[in-house]
């Protein structure tokens, strides 16, 4: 079952929940530099890969957001293309993360900022990758994660991990 598909950009995706997510919920697509889709008041839960599919040109805003057994919660396309993509991901609740919170391209020159970030596993485990970051072409490969200049913009007091 396909997600939500943002074809233009310039979405405002409020108060929506998905369950048992199959590829990705959210598909943003197309738009300009100065596009911005806002994702605010939402959740998802199962979701093998990846939650928001960022494909096409300017800023994704994820605000509020609810996340357990997830891939990633937000994704720069890797495969779509040397565009410059944004993305600001703030007061986010994620369980269980797979693989990462957030990842973008190092390449593209891509931007993330995150703030007010709590983050739980059930194993205990306070290893995870908050911010990953990879080269973006036909088979992206992952380069690192962690802090990283206007790539991965955080403080360690923005990120809580198994925080009571």
């Amino acid at each position: 079952m396909e997600g939500v598909h943002c074809d233009k950009h310039d979405c405002t995706i409020e108060n929506v929940w998905w369950d048992d997510v199959c590829e990705d919920a959210l598909s943003v697509k197309g738009g300009t530099a100065s596009s911005v889709t806002t994702v605010t008041n939402c959740g998802a839960r199962s979701a093998s890969d990846k939650v928001v599919q960022h494909n096409g040109h300017g800023t994704v805003k994820i605000n509020g957001f609810f996340a357990q057994e997830f891939g990633k919660l937000y994704r720069s396309c890797g495969t779509c293309g040397n565009i410059a993509r944004t993305v600001t991901v703030e007061n986010v609740y994620a369980i269980d993360p797979l693989v990462s919170l957030v990842t973008v391209n190092k390449n593209y020159g891509d931007k993330a900022t995150l703030s007010n970030i709590r983050i739980k596993t059930s194993n205990g485990n306070s290893d995870v990758k908050v911010c990953q970051w990879s080269q973006g072409s036909k088979t992206p490969s992952n380069l690192g994660d962690g802090p990283s200049g206007k790539l991965c913009q955080y403080s360690e007091s923005d990120i809580h991990i198994n925080q009571k």
